[in-house]
C-alpha cells in the first residue's frame, strides 16, 4: 500500500463525519452534534504495521487489528477493526495496529463515560454494539471449534462483507478487503498454508477469490452454504466485546 499520506483522509469536524451513521453516535441528533465534538481529544493518522497505543478511538479510514500472542510467539488476531467501529484497548496483553494506513478520532473515556450517563439513546447504541459483538464472537467460536478450514474462511469472508455492506463500503458481489493470508490464518487459528489451500479451493470451485486486496464473491449461495451461514448472522457488527462502560 503507498505510504502517501494523502491517500488516508483524516477526520474533519463532527457536523461533517462520513462514518457517523453506523457509529456509535448515530443516534446523535445533528443540533448536537457538537458534544460529540466535546469527547473528541484528537486525530491521528498511522501507518500500515504501526503499533496504535491510544486507548479508546472511533476508526475512520483504514483498518486494524486487535491480536495477542502465545507464550511460544504464535499470534491469534482477535478482530479486525474497520471504520466506524468504535475500539478500547483493555489493559490485558491484547496489542492493536494498523493493518492499513489508517485515521481515527481520540475520544475521552471519562467524558465519553459521562455523555452516556446522560443520554439513555447513547448508551443504548453502546448496548446494541456490545449484543451484536457477542453474537459474532460466537460465531468466531463456533468457526474454531467446528469448522473446517474452508469453512472457517468462508465465514469470515461474509462477516468481513457483511460488515463493509452496512457501513457502504462493497456492493453484492464483493468488497475491498485488505487482508494477508498471514492475517486471516492468525485469525482462524489455521497456518498459512492451510488458508492457502482453503482460498485455493474457493477459487477453483468458482465460489469466491481473494486476491490483491479484492474480495469477489462469485456463488453466495455456495459460499453460504460452506460457510453454514444464516441470514440473520450479526454480518454487521463492529469489534470485540468492549470494557468502557464497566
Amino acid at each position: 500500500m503507498s505510504r502517501n499520506p494523502n491517500l488516508t483522509p483524516l477526520p474533519g469536524s463532527c457536523a461533517a463525519c462520513t462514518v457517523r451513521p453506523f457509529a456509535l453516535f448515530r443516534v446523535i441528533p445533528q443540533a448536537r452534534v457538537g458534544e460529540i465534538a466535546r469527547i473528541r481529544s484528537g486525530v491521528r493518522l498511522v501507518r500500515a504495521g504501526d503499533a496504535i497505543l491510544d486507548a479508546v478511538f472511533t476508526m475512520y479510514a483504514g483498518w486494524a487489528f486487535s491480536w495477542t500472542a502465545t507464550p511460544d510467539g504464535r499470534r491469534q488476531v482477535l478482530d479486525f477493526h474497520l471504520p466506524g467501529d468504535l475500539v478500547e484497548r483493555t489493559e490485558d496483553t491484547a496489542e492493536v495496529e494498523a493493518l492499513t494506513d489508517a485515521s481515527f478520532c481520540i475520544l475521552s473515556k471519562e467524558r465519553l463515560c459521562a455523555f452516556m450517563g446522560n443520554d439513555p439513546g447513547l448508551a443504548l447504541s453502546y448496548v446494541e454494539g456490545l449484543t451484536r459483538d457477542r453474537a459474532r464472537m460466537r460465531e468466531r467460536l463456533t468457526s474454531l471449534g467446528r469448522r473446517d478450514a474452508t469453512g472457517r474462511v468462508a465465514h469470515m469472508l461474509l462477516e468481513l462483507h457483511g460488515r463493509l455492506l452496512r457501513r457502504g463500503g462493497a456492493d453484492s458481489r464483493g468488497a475491498a478487503v485488505p487482508l494477508k493470508q498471514a492475517h486471516l490464518a492468525d485469525a482462524l487459528g489455521l497456518s498459512v498454508e492451510h488458508a492457502n489451500r482453503a482460498l485455493a479451493g474457493l477459487r477453483k470451485d468458482g465460489v469466491a477469490t481473494l486476491n490483491k486486496g479484492r474480495l469477489e464473491i462469485l456463488d453466495r449461495r455456495a459460499l453460504e452454504d460452506l460457510a453454514g451461514w444464516a441470514g440473520t448472522q450479526a454480518a454487521g457488527t463492529a469489534l470485540a466485546p468492549r470494557t468502557l462502560a464497566g
